[in-house]
């Protein structure tokens, strides 16, 4: 029998958790597609390359909440799990025309699980414990270039480079219903402290002088990094498996044993199209319509943790094949076009995703689907570029087989993008007359 009180989620039981953070509300609407920078209004940290494609004298504020609660279920029978968390706290200013800086904090693996398994033995039982909790963080300053800034083309190099840090760990205890609460309780704790990079690149061109049509490309590459690591062991007999302070008779203790966790490279590709209709003969709204497309990929099989005769956890290679659409009804923010209401303003955001997770059930690997939705609503009261994006992700995550551990989820997201008014020249030089 399993049970569970509160969770991110059992596949996080293996490694350092979970990789990547919760969704971002403005992109979790499209898929969650991420390398992409098909706005100037929003930050993209995922594409590094995106600082340099702000608007100019508009530096932003971006701060993101996500929430997610899932349903697990198998033959044995179904749980619920939820969890709340911060998806994103950063900052990105243009400098100069060509120019762009972010610094930010984010997730980066996160781990949290509760579980319990009785096992019955003749006129006796035991009932195991399995606890999971902590997280890892990525702290981040990015700086973008654009190589080409014409009137019809766009190319953007950037690089992030951060710092990770923050530990993880799981818990588990064994104790015979007879006893209880007395039993075996052994921690294993993963502690980081490491430097993180990754490299982006980005591509716009207009592709008639109206710039109506409009190609997006995207790459970003993560590569494979080995992560400073410690591992910490302890094994106790305990009075009371729930209370840390009877943990009292020590049989194994390990601390500060050093070594690396290899975590693997990552690869993104994106493209996309926006298209505008030609309003020069008509007073009618300027609409826009945009597709998107992007794959991920991730080597997780050169997944290792180093500390000497410790046995590493084992994943698969991974993708993950998004698709997304962003449509705007009135793209003349500032015009005064009879009929315009606020809603012709909002960004309608809808996607889905579709791959590969690296876990693996009895030997068959996880599969994930999802579907998406958002809106985008700017502020139109100062003429600034802030916004207030919601974002709605529905999913499953199972191998296919009933008998394996399978995720219903959903998840609420929310992201405010704070910038000043027209008004306000934030870091422009003035002149003396």
């Amino acid at each position: 029998m399993w049970a569970q009180t509160t969770s991110s989620s059992p596949y996080s039981t293996t490694g350092i958790g979970e990789e990547g953070a919760l969704p971002e509300a403005q992109f979790g609407g499209m898929g969650n597609i991420s390398s992409i920078s098909f706005d100037s209004t929003l930050i993209n940290t995922y594409n590094p390359s995106s600082y340099s494609l702000l608007s100019y004298g508009q530096p932003l504020f971006s701060v993101g909440i996500a929430s997610r609660f899932s349903t697990y279920s198998n033959s044995s029978g179904s749980f619920n799990g939820k969890t709340t968390g911060i998806s994103n706290i950063t900052m990105a200013i243009p400098i100069g025309n060509r120019f762009g800086i972010a610094l930010g904090l984010k997730p980066f693996t996160r781990k949290g699980y509760n579980l319990s398994q009785r096992s019955y033995t003749y006129d006796d039982s035991t009932t195991f414990n399995y606890q999971g909790y902590g997280s890892t963080n990525l702290l981040f300053v990015g700086l973008a270039y654009s190589i080409i800034k014409t009137e019809r083309s766009y190319l953007s190099v950037g690089f992030n480079l951060g710092y990770l840090f923050g530990s993880v760990t799981n818990q588990r205890s064994s104790v015979f219903d007879a006893n209880s609460p007395a039993g075996g309780v052994d921690l294993t704790t993963y502690r980081l402290k490491s430097l993180y990079y990754s490299f982006g690149a980005n591509y716009q061109r207009f592709l008639d002088i109206d710039k109506r049509k409009q190609l997006f490309v995207s790459a970003v590459y993560t590569p494979q990094i080995s992560i400073n690591s410690y591992l910490d062991y302890s094994l106790f007999y305990a009075t009371d498996v729930n209370n840390q302070l009877s943990y009292t008779d020590t049989v194994s203790y390990v601390d500060n044993n050093k070594g690396k966790i290899v975590f693997p490279s990552k690869q993104t590709f994106g493209a996309g199209y926006a298209f505008t209709p030609d309003t020069k003969k008509t007073d009618g709204m300027k609409y826009q319509l945009g597709i998107f497309a992007e794959v991920t990929l991730m080597q997780w099989k050169s997944y290792a943790e180093q500390f000497g005769a410790h046995t590493s956890s084992e994943f698969s290679n991974t993708y993950v094949s998004k698709i997304g659409l962003q449509y705007i009804p009135s793209i003349d923010v500032t015009k005064k076009v009879k009929g315009i209401k606020y809603f012709s303003k909002i960004k309608y955001r809808i996607g889905g995703q579709y791959g590969l997770l690296p876990n693996s059930i009895n030997g068959r690997q996880l599969k994930t689907a999802v579907v998406t939705a958002g809106l985008g609503f700017p502020f139109l009261a100062q003429k600034t570029n802030s916004s207030l994006n919601v974002s709605f992700n529905y999913g499953a995550n199972s191998t296919g087989n009933a008998a394996d551990l399978k995720e219903r989820f959903y998840s609420i997201n929310f992201g405010i993008i704070i910038a000043p008014s027209s008004y306000e020249k934030w870091f422009k030089k003035y002149k003396l007359d």
